[in-house]
């Protein structure tokens, strides 16, 4: 009887795990807009509390407050994080995802605040009624009661960072009103003149364009809700240790500007410097002891007004004048520019300040006789750029400034940077700084490396040395300024100072210290370095495994992880865990924290390591991919997230022994009822006899004894992301958790390149890792798709003219002729494209008059009579990274010869597609073409009667048939 009992409620369990099971449905288009990601997570210095933004891809979002001792959950209203505006210099990475809200916790972990975003439905009202858009807005809540207060029209926030007990916010102006340049409003943290004040409070939603005339300046004491308000104020800092607030005021009635100091605890306002004009770029020194800004007052004559530098000790009662053009030393061709940046020395001795041509006045004399203009472009070959280069850093030109410096203490201003040597880093000494000209180099950037000449410049003599001639690369100092650090291509080098003797630090040891893995025709970049240890007696280097402590003086080197890295095939990396940016230095008297990563099975975890180099201690290695930890400035907790394929990034909290992760968020419950899959590492060997790679991606369910319709997705090596989670999005390429939801094997080969043949190389590799996965069994031959974008798309094209493999494919912004790209521009950032081809991703080696048949070979165009497979090909008008007329080629070449071919041009759209309604415009119509060759599924009616240019803006999302 009882085993008959056993049975029954055995078949029981099994029929209520299938039904569970098969509740689970696949992902479908509508499950974007609220799929949720979590931003701006940030620690309680205390570590008792968490905040994180919450925002689903279209739609309102929320803030949510953790206790994570009770684990007590508050959720606030955020409205919906608008999406930024496309980049002026595209790269071939997707586009950056909305802003989150900003977050900041009070020092004294009693308060949190962060700003808002408009409704949605405020936000499309307001645009339907041709209104002004809603204003951002913030929140401030009370920690240890819940309660908030939501305050409207608030520009940027900032509290002190080292003490609680203050918030100061600064009011939007009225609508319409003249506050600002065009300049978009930003929502990060403040730079200097807003937030953190040039290193003084703990910054909140600001930054973007300053303010022509000021506004509302509001102090709050957050423990009894009291406010000051201070009008007409420009910009802000409040002093890192919570005992004052300066202040920039910018009038109408100009006779009430001027910059004050008012006590956080009480009193009026005290003048440190007023008179007409403008007051600005207020800069801390590290201890804020002193302060600086800039201010026009006193030369209110001459047009436009000269700036003048002005400082105030901070135990004295005014500022007093610094630097003007009739400074000793002050080069006369210069004037303080408005635009450059400021920063002390270490020391606090010395003050850096950008130094500028002055600009003429070029409005028209309204008075002039009407004279007809000519608006014309001269190219010449004797330029040091060519004209589209000028023209997308024309803003940057016409604003440029050069770094100098004053002494403090004698007054003195030092040039140090000019037009022939237009950058330079200072040491923390005061005395080194460390330039580059590139002059000589310009014309050659359009085919070859950025190289330039080094130089170190003594700001106590004002003389500049050579260090070395053509150099690729960058040098950075060591603390106090004593050395350079510098990689060559081959080996690190420690260059001292001043004498400038050059030691090579990694020949004599038995690694490499270049990226091996590299195979683009230029020279290899260095594995990287940890930086320097506090005293200067050591820098960290990487090599492909593991760290080493190496001594400047080339008196010693030792591994620090005693090989196990190479040991165990792990990549370790070090993990700064000081919560202070400005900290550059590592400690070398605490144990040091590394992320590990296994290059087999891409399992990461932590290990401690020590400076004298004894073997490191494993804390943690999980079979998924964790973030690198933030830790709460005065607790032992930290955050990070933890994902594989199948598992959101939820946000989980530890201690520094890594011993438990306890997950802290659960973002999106509706995971739980779609149907996902899992990832794992497959290995095979290309034509050419090497091992490589790719990651797989399997159905729900999976079954090794059924054959799945399998799209392949390429671009370079993708394999490092097999345990990444991949949110539902619409999008320019293949969203690969949608596919293998709908039934689909998704396989992402890494492809290894041979200099002169990338078309080739692809093919050796990407077939055979097909092969490799039809050999299993669990691939429909007949059912075998690929696409890829840029670089992807490119390969894509390709390998459709050298191969039947395929029943279709699609390729996103192809390169299709090598010959007519060479010579064209990537109107993004001006840059021609011949230094792709010669030392770059395209990888041919060399220009087109050294290697013609290379460039043919390689090009997609004339191979297109071989194509016997449908494509589609995604090409936009507004590309400004591959040129639209690659497309076109492709697309009237197989037109010309019977193939079926269809292009997509979504107009304006850049490089990816940005405009959400084109993402999922594009993303629908793909699976559908997928969905129809390698499913069987109805052809859509856009492939069967295509559409009418006259109906192009007329195709809703709601209309396009099947597979929504």
């Amino acid at each position: 009887m009882q085993h008959k009992l056993f049975r029954v409620a055995l078949a029981a369990l099994f029929v209520f795990s299938v039904s569970a099971q098969t509740a689970k449905r696949p992902i479908n288009h509508h499950d974007y807009d609220s799929w949720r990601a979590i931003t701006g997570q940030k620690l309680s210095n205390d570590g008792k509390f968490m905040a994180y933004g919450l925002f689903p891809q279209s739609g309102d979002g929320e803030v949510l407050i953790r206790n994570l001792v009770t684990g007590q959950e508050t959720r606030f209203p955020a409205g919906m994080r608008p999406t930024p505006a496309p980049s002026a210099t595209p790269e071939e990475e997707p586009a950056a995802p909305p802003r989150g809200a900003t977050i900041d916790f009070a020092a004294d972990s009693r308060t949190v605040v962060f700003n808002t975003f408009p409704l949605k439905a405020d936000s499309e009202k307001a645009k339907k009624d041709k209104k002004p858009a809603p204003r951002d807005g913030m929140t401030i809540v009370d920690l240890a009661t819940g309660k908030s207060l939501k305050v409207d029209r608030v520009r940027r926030f900032a509290m002190p960072e080292d003490a609680g007990g203050y918030l100061a916010y600064q009011k939007e102006g009225p609508e319409n009103a003249n506050n600002s340049s065009d300049t978009p409003r930003e929502n990060g943290l403040n730079d200097q003149q807003g937030g953190r004040g040039g290193r003084g409070g703990r910054g909140g939603a600001g930054g973007g364009a300053r303010l022509q005339f000021g506004t509302d300046l509001i102090l709050r004491t957050i423990a009894d809700g009291n406010e000051r308000t201070f009008s007409d104020v420009a910009e802000f800092s409040l002093s890192k240790d919570g005992k004052q607030l300066v202040y920039a005021v910018s009038a109408h009635d100009t006779s009430k500007n001027g910059l004050f100091v008012v006590n956080l605890t009480g009193g009026d306002p005290s003048a440190l410097l007023a008179g007409k004009g403008k007051f600005l770029k207020i800069t801390w020194d590290e201890p804020q002891k002193q302060l600086v800004f800039l201010s026009d007052r006193d030369d209110q004559s001459s047009k436009p007004a000269k700036l003048k530098m002005y400082r105030w000790d901070r135990q004295g009662a005014t500022a007093t004048e610094l630097v003007s053009s009739a400074t000793p030393g002050f080069r006369k061709e210069f004037v303080i520019s408005e635009n450059g940046n400021i920063t002390f020395s270490k020391d606090g001795s010395q003050v850096y300040f950008g130094a500028a041509l002055p600009q003429p006045d070029k409005k028209d004399d309204p008075n002039a006789p009407l004279v007809e203009k000519a608006v014309v472009e001269v190219w010449s070959s004797k330029d040091d750029f060519i004209q589209p280069i000028q023209k997308v850093t024309a803003g940057r030109d016409r604003n440029r400034s050069f770094t100098a410096a004053v002494s403090i203490k004698s007054g003195k201003v030092t040039q140090i940077a000019d037009d022939t040597m237009e950058n330079a880093t200072p040491s923390e000494n005061a005395q080194y700084f460390v330039g580059v000209d590139n002059r000589e180099y310009r014309r050659a950037q359009d085919y070859g490396p950025h190289d330039s000449d080094v130089y170190l410049f003594d700001n106590a003599t004002g003389t500049r040395k050579l260090l070395a001639k053509k150099v690729h690369g960058q040098y950075t100092w060591s603390p106090s300024g004593k050395f350079l650090l510098a990689f060559d291509g081959k080996d690190w080098n420690a260059v001292s100072v001043p004498d400038g003797k050059i030691t090579n630090l990694t020949s004599g040891l038995q690694v490499k210290f270049w990226n091996e893995e590299d195979d683009h025709p230029d020279t290899p970049p260095a594995y990287g370095s940890a930086g320097w240890t506090e005293d200067g007696k050591y820098v960290l280097l990487y090599d492909h495994n593991d760290v080493w402590r190496v001594a400047p003086d080339g008196s010693g080197a030792k591994n620090i992880t005693a090989g196990y890295g190479r040991a165990h095939n792990l990549r370790f990396r070090y993990v700064r865990e000081d919560t202070d940016t400005r900290e550059r230095w590592i400690d070398s008297k605490k144990p040091l924290l590394l992320h590990a990563e296994n290059l087999d099975t891409f399992d990461t975890g932590f290990f401690r390591a020590s400076i004298e180099g004894t073997e490191p201690k494993q804390l943690i290695m999980s079979a998924k991919n964790l973030s690198l930890p933030v830790k709460a400035k005065n607790a032992d907790v930290y955050l990070l997230t933890e994902q594989d394929f199948s598992e959101f990034p939820d946000l989980v909290t530890t201690d520094g022994a890594f011993k438990e992760l306890r997950k802290v968020s659960h973002a999106n419950p509706q995971q739980d009822n779609l149907m996902w899959g899992a990832s794992e590492v497959v290995h095979y060997k290309n034509a050419d006899g090497v091992a490589l790679s790719a990651a797989l991606y399997k159905p729900a369910n999976f079954d090794p004894k059924k054959k799945y319709p399998m799209m392949v997705y390429i671009y370079e090596k993708l394999t490092q992301n097999v345990k990444h989670f991949v949110p539902p999005a619409p999008g320019t390429n293949i969203n690969i958790s949608y596919y293998v939801s709908n039934g689909y094997l998704v396989l992402t080969p890494d492809i290894v390149y041979t200099v002169g043949y990338p078309g080739q190389s692809a093919l050796k590799c990407v077939l055979p890792a097909i092969q490799s996965q039809v050999d299993r069994g669990i691939v429909d031959e007949n059912a075998i798709g690929i696409q890829g974008h840029s670089w992807g798309g490119y390969q894509v094209a390709y390998m459709v003219t050298q191969t039947k493999r395929f029943k279709a494919v699609e390729a996103g912004a192809p390169v299709a002729d090598m010959i007519s790209a060479y010579d064209g521009i990537r109107w993004g950032t001006g840059l021609p494209r011949q230094f792709q081809y010669e030392r770059t991703q395209s990888r041919i080696g060399g220009s087109l008059w050294e290697y013609p048949t290379r460039f043919i070979e390689n090009s997609p165009i004339f191979w297109a009579d071989r194509v016997s497979t449908p494509v589609m090909i995604l090409q936009n008008d507004g590309d400004t990274a591959v040129p639209w007329y690659q497309g076109i080629e492709f697309f009237l070449a197989l037109r010309r010869l019977g193939k079926e071919a269809y292009m997509f041009n979504y107009n304006g759209q850049p490089h990816g597609l940005q405009d959400r309604p084109d993402q999922k415009d594009y993303t629908i119509r793909m699976q559908q073409y997928f969905d129809h060759y390698l499913k069987g599924a109805p052809a859509p009616d856009w492939m069967q009667k295509g559409v009418p240019y006259l109906d192009r803006d007329r195709t809703a999302l709601s209309t396009l048939g099947p597979g929504q």
